[in-house]
C-alpha cells in the first residue's frame, strides 16, 4: 500500500515547522531513506510567480528551511539545490518575493533556475514517447518535490503531480496548453507522465496555509494547518483532496493517473500514518475554483509569450534599478 504521512502544523513558526517536517520523515522511515551522504539533491518548490509568502501562491520559505534542515540531519554532507521555472517573470524575482532566496542564502543551498529544455526519452510512456524537461531538473541524484495545496481553475486542484510541471522550462508550458486545445485529457496525461518520468523520491505538501477559490494564483489564502508527505504523489494528492473536502473525481491529474495505472487513487488502499484522516479533514471544504478550459488559443499563447518577455526584459530590470 502507498503510505501518506500527515502531521498537524498550525502556523509557520520556525521551530514548529521544523519539528513537523522531521516527524513526517520519521513516519516514512527516516531522513536517511531520502538523503544519502554526498548526494546531489534538487528541491522543487511551487514557485508560480513573484508573490509574498502570505499570499499562499508559493511554497512557504519555512517549509523549505525545515526540509533542508531535516535532510541534512540525515546526511550532513548532502549537496542541495533549489530550482523551478515560474510561469511568470524570472526565477530570481519569484524566489526573492517568496522568501525562498533568503532561505537559500542562510542555509547555503544553491539556487538553480531551470532554463534549457532537453528532449528526454520516456520509457514505458503510454501517451508520449518523449518529453522535454529542463536540463537542470535532470542533473541530480535525487529529486524532492515541495508542492503547495491550492485549488486550480483548469485542473480543479494542484498538488504533488502538477507541481512537477515546473520542471518543463520556460514558455514551453504555454505550448503544452495550446496542444491541449482539442483534447482536454492531453494535458493531465502529460502531467502524470512527466511526474512518472522525473521519479521524485519524496513529495512534501505545504498545506499549512492553502489556497481556495480561483487558484492557483488569484485565490484566497485559507489556513488548513497540515503538512503531508509521501513517496507516491498520486496517493498524496488523493489524500489532500479528501482532507480539503474537494471532489476527487474532479481532480484531473487523479483521473489521468487512474487511466494510466500509475500511483494509488483509491483511498481504501492508502495507508495513513500520523494524524488520522478523520482529524485532518477541514471543518469547511476549500471553496472550489471557477473552472475554465485547459487549452490555450494561438493568440493567447502569443500574448502570454510577449507578456513574459516584457516582464523579463523591461519590468523586472526597471524594478531592480528603481
Amino acid at each position: 500500500m502507498s503510505r501518506v504521512a500527515i502531521v498537524r502544523c498550525e502556523d509557520y513558526d520556525r521551530a514548529r515547522v521544523g519539528e513537523a517536517a522531521a516527524r513526517l520523515l520519521e513516519l516514512l522511515g527516516g531522513a536517511a531513506r531520502f538523503a544519502r551522504p554526498g548526494e546531489r539533491l534538487l528541491l522543487k518548490p511551487n514557485l508560480l510567480k513573484a508573490a509574498p509568502p502570505a499570499s499562499a501562491v508559493a511554497t512557504h520559505p519555512e517549509v523549505l528551511r525545515a526540509v533542508i534542515g531535516t535532510l541534512r540531519a540525515g546526511a550532513p554532507d548532502v549537496k542541495l539545490r533549489v530550482g523551478d521555472s515560474p510561469a511568470w517573470g524570472s526565477f530570481a524575482s519569484a524566489a526573492e518575493a517568496a522568501g525562498l532566496a533568503q532561505v537559500c542564502r542562510e542555509t547555503g543551498a544553491a539556487l538553480s533556475p531551470f532554463a534549457k529544455g532537453v528532449k528526454t526519452p520516456n520509457p514505458g510512456g503510454q501517451v508520449y514517447d518523449h518529453l522535454v524537461i529542463a536540463r537542470e531538473a535532470l542533473d541530480r541524484d535525487g529529486l524532492i518535490n515541495l508542492p503547495k495545496l491550492k485549488t486550480h481553475g483548469q485542473l480543479y486542484m494542484t498538488g504533488a503531480v502538477k507541481n512537477l510541471f515546473g520542471c518543463v522550462a520556460g514558455k514551453r508550458k504555454a505550448w503544452w496548453h495550446f496542444k491541449a486545445g482539442n483534447y482536454q485529457d492531453y494535458f493531465p496525461l502529460m502531467l502524470v507522465e512527466t511526474a512518472r518520468l522525473l521519479g521524485a523520491r519524496l513529495h512534501i505538501l505545504d498545506a499549512v496555509l492553502a489556497m481556495e477559490g480561483n487558484g492557483p494564483a488569484s485565490g484566497r489564502p485559507r489556513p488548513a494547518g497540515l503538512l503531508l508527505a509521501s513517496e507516491d504523489p498520486v496517493a498524496l494528492d488523493r489524500v489532500a483532496a479528501e482532507a480539503a473536502g474537494l471532489d476527487p473525481s474532479r481532480v484531473r491529474t487523479l483521473e489521468a493517473a487512474r487511466a494510466l495505472g500509475w500511483g494509488e487513487t483509491e483511498l481504501s488502499r492508502i495507508e495513513i500514518a500520523g494524524l488520522p484522516l478523520a482529524q485532518a479533514r477541514l471543518e469547511r471544504p476549500l471553496a472550489e475554483p471557477k473552472m475554465m478550459a485547459i487549452g490555450f488559443s494561438l493568440p493567447r499563447v502569443v500574448k502570454s509569450t510577449l507578456k513574459q518577455q516584457w516582464l523579463l526584459r523591461v519590468e523586472e530590470p526597471l524594478r531592480r534599478h528603481a
